[in-house]
């Protein structure tokens, strides 16, 4: 419930079967550079691949911090008051705003979708959040507009597929590593 007006407000994450996945992928495919580059004799290149990784590892920690949240008065894209607004961008929409709902493609063959308002803006509908349907859901409650044709951008085997190649390469990364110290 929101204390100011008495509505509950509904909040949506990233799906954590998006989240782990890809913060996995991230870790076996660069965590172990910073190892080669030591295990070469190269100190700054360790230091600099290390710095790169957290660099990294903190721009998909803010990407994937998102929160989508909707009320009586709209709909919201914000992130944590860590983020610096110049790295992610927090939205509103107020619901009588919106007038339509527009369908791109995008360049992978997927399918995107913006809530337009009255003044042409776009606004994209956030489409890796858990729970998705209810997200949808709560869209055509406040807008009148359907959304039974709108699919999630990403099938879930494909975060599937991405955790099981992280669940392959994790050993090897591991062996590697721990070669490094002979």
């Amino acid at each position: 419930m929101d204390a100011d007006t008495g509505t509950e407000l509904l909040t949506w994450r990233i799906s954590s079967l998006v989240r782990y996945p890809l913060y996995g992928l991230y870790a076996v495919l660069l965590g172990p550079l910073p190892f080669f580059a030591w295990r070469q004799g190269q100190v700054w290149g360790t230091w600099a691949l290390a710095l790169g990784f957290l660099l990294g590892w903190g721009i998909l920690s803010v990407l994937l911090s998102q929160r989508v949240q909707a009320d009586h008065t709209g709909l919201r894209v914000i992130y944590p008051v860590w983020v610096p607004p110049w790295l992610a961008r927090s939205w509103h929409i107020c619901w009588s705003d919106v007038v339509r709902i527009v369908t791109r493609p995008t360049g992978q063959g997927g399918r995107v979708h913006y809530l337009v308002t009255r003044d042409g803006q776009g606004y994209l509908i956030p489409m890796r959040v858990s729970g998705f349907k209810r997200l949808l859901d709560t869209i055509t409650h406040y807008t009148g507009l359907p959304t039974a044709s709108i699919r999630p951008l990403a099938q879930p085997w494909m975060y599937a597929a991405i955790g099981l190649c992280v669940l392959i390469l994790l050993p090897l990364d591991l062996w590697l590593i721990a070669q490094t110290g002979h």
